[in-house]
C-alpha cells in the first residue's frame, strides 16, 4: 500500500508540475516549481560539446568543462570549492557528444549565493595554466588507464570505426589531450558559451519571478553570440567489416555489432525504442539475453541500444563470451536481429515493453533534478515539449504494426561494423565467415 501511495505522489508531481517558459535578456529556459521541496536545482546547457573538438585536439570541451569549477577571474579554485563547500551547495560540469552540462544544487536559502558563482564559472573561468597542467595531468592518467581495459577499447574502436570520417568518430586519448594549450580553451568558451547557445532550466523551489531577476543579475553581460547548428552524421554502413583488437592474454573477448542510424528526430522515435526494448535493450526480459545468455550460455549479459544524436547516430549491441565462442556469439546475435525484422513482436512482447515504459514513467521523473535533464533533453534534440511525457501520451496508443514496422525499418543483420577486443589467434578463424578481417594492435599511451 505505502509503494502504490509513493508512486502516486511521484505521478501527481510529474503530472502536475507547471512548467513556465520564458526568455529573458537574451537567454532562453523554463522554471519548474515546487514550493514542497527546500532546494533549487540549476541545470544549464550550452550546445558545444566533444563533437566540436579542433581537429588533433580532441578533449577540448572535457577539458574545459573540468576547468569551470576550478577558478574564476575573481576566485582560485581552493577559494571558488570553499564557497560552495560553506553553502553546502554543489556545482560540477559535464561533456556530452553535442553539449556541456553545468549543473547546480542548493538549499532554498543559498540559491543566489549559489547560482552567482556558477555564473561567474560560466562568464569568467580563469583557466589558470598552473591549474591547466594538474587536470591535463590527471585526465591523461584516467585516459590511459580507460584505454587499457577490454570494455573501454571495445566501445571506442567500434564508434571510431562505424563513424570513421563524422565529428562523432574521433577519439580523445592521451596523446591529442597533451596538445592542448590554454588558448584551445579560451577560443572554444568565446566561440560557444553565448546567449544564443545556452539554454537554462530551474527546477525546485524557486518562482519564474526569481529565476528571471538571477539571470538579469547574473548572467546579463553574457554575449549575445550565434546558435550552433547540430553537426550530421553523414554516413552509412555500407559493408562488413571485422576488426580484431588483438589483446593476446585476455581470457575472454569484448563484441560490438553494430551500424549508423538514425538520429533522435525521427517521427517513429517511440516504436524503434520500444521495439529496441524488445529485441535488446529489456534486460532478462528481452530476446537477446533469453536466447544468448539464458538458452545458449554464452555469455552474462548482452544489451542493445541507439546512441543518438540530433542528427545520426548508430545502433549496437554489446556483449563478452569465451574466447572459443565468440564466432558462435557473433553468428546468433546477428540471427536474432534477422528474426526480428522479419516476424516482429508479438502481442504479449509488446503489452510487457509497454508496462515497463509506463510503470517507470513516474520515477523518471520522481525529482526536481529529473525533470530539469529531460527538460534539457528536449531543448538539446529539438524533441518538442511532449517528450517529457511521451511515455504517457504516446505509449499507450502504440500498436504492434507500428513497432513491427520500425523493427523492419531500423534492425538489419548487413552490413555491420563488428569490433572484438580479444586474442587475434584465436578469433580470426572464427570471424573470418563474416567478412574481411583487419586486426589492429591495441594503442599503447604513457
Amino acid at each position: 500500500m505505502r509503494k502504490l501511495l509513493v508512486f502516486a505522489l511521484i505521478l501527481g508531481f510529474a503530472i502536475a508540475a507547471p512548467i513556465q517558459y520564458f526568455k529573458v535578456k537574451g537567454i532562453r529556459g523554463a522554471v519548474v516549481s515546487r514550493p514542497d521541496v527546500d532546494s533549487v536545482v540549476t541545470y544549464v546547457l550550452v550546445k558545444a560539446g566533444s563533437a566540436l573538438d579542433p581537429q588533433g585536439k580532441e578533449g577540448v570541451a572535457d577539458l574545459l568543462s573540468t576547468m569551470l569549477t576550478k577558478g574564476t577571474a575573481k576566485y582560485d579554485a581552493v577559494k571558488f570549492a570553499e564557497k560552495v563547500e560553506t553553502m553546502g551547495s554543489s556545482i560540477y560540469a559535464s561533456t556530452g557528444s553535442e553539449a556541456i552540462y553545468i549543473n547546480g544544487w542548493s538549499l532554498k536559502e543559498y540559491f543566489e549565493p549559489t547560482f552567482s558563482l556558477l555564473a561567474d564559472a560560466l562568464l569568467n573561468p580563469a583557466f589558470s595554466e598552473s591549474q591547466l597542467k594538474k587536470e591535463k595531468a590527471r585526465v591523461i592518467s584516467s585516459l590511459a588507464q580507460q584505454w587499457d581495459q577490454p570494455p573501454y577499447l571495445a566501445s571506442e574502436i567500434f564508434r571510431s570505426k562505424v563513424l570513421e570520417g563524422t565529428p562523432f568518430g574521433r577519439e580523445e586519448t592521451p596523446e591529442t589531450v597533451k596538445k592542448i594549450t590554454r588558448d584551445d580553451l579560451v577560443k572554444f568558451h568565446k566561440k560557444y558559451f553565448t546567449k544564443n547557445n545556452m539554454f537554462i532550466v530551474f527546477a525546485g523551489n524557486i518562482t519564474l519571478e526569481q529565476a528571471k531577476n538571477a539571470i538579469k543579475k547574473y548572467l546579463a553581460s553574457m554575449t549575445k553570440g550565434k546558435g550552433v547548428k547540430p553537426l550530421a552524421v553523414n554516413k552509412s554502413t555500407t559493408a562488413m567489416e571485422v576488426y580484431i583488437v588483438n589483446k593476446p592474454s585476455s581470457p575472454q573477448t569484448q563484441i560490438r555489432i553494430g551500424y549508423v542510424a538514425p538520429g533522435m528526430k525521427i517521427k517513429d522515435r517511440v516504436a524503434r525504442e520500444i521495439a529496441n526494448y524488445i529485441l535488446g535493450g529489456g534486460g532478462f526480459s528481452s530476446r537477446m539475453m533469453k536466447k544468448i545468455r539464458s538458452i545458449e550460455g554464452l555469455t552474462y549479459g548482452i544489451y542493445s541500444y541507439f546512441n543518438s544524436y540530433t542528427k545520426g547516430g548508430y545502433f549496437v549491441v554489446s556483449t563478452f563470451t569465451k574466447n572459443e565462442t565468440v564466432g558462435k556469439a557473433v553468428k546468433l546475435t546477428l540471427e536474432e536481429i534477422k528474426k526480428f525484422r522479419e516476424k516482429g513482436a508479438t502481442k504479449e512482447e509488446l503489452k510487457k515493453a509497454k508496462g515497463y515504459y509506463l510503470g517507470s514513467y513516474a520515477l523518471k521523473l520522481e525529482t526536481p533534478r529529473d525533470f530539469a535533464y529531460r527538460i534539457l533533453t528536449a531543448e538539446l534534440y529539438g524533441l518538442g515539449k511532449n517528450y517529457i511525457y511521451w511515455e504517457k501520451k504516446q505509449v499507450p496508443g502504440l500498436t504492434l504494426k507500428q513497432v513491427n514496422l520500425a523493427a523492419r525499418k531500423y534492425f538489419h543483420e548487413k552490413p555491420v561494423v563488428i569490433v572484438c577486443v580479444g586474442p587475434a589467434s584465436k578469433l580470426k578463424p572464427q570471424l573470418q565467415k563474416f567478412g574481411k578481417v583487419t586486426v589492429i594492435e591495441p594503442p599503447k599511451f604513457k
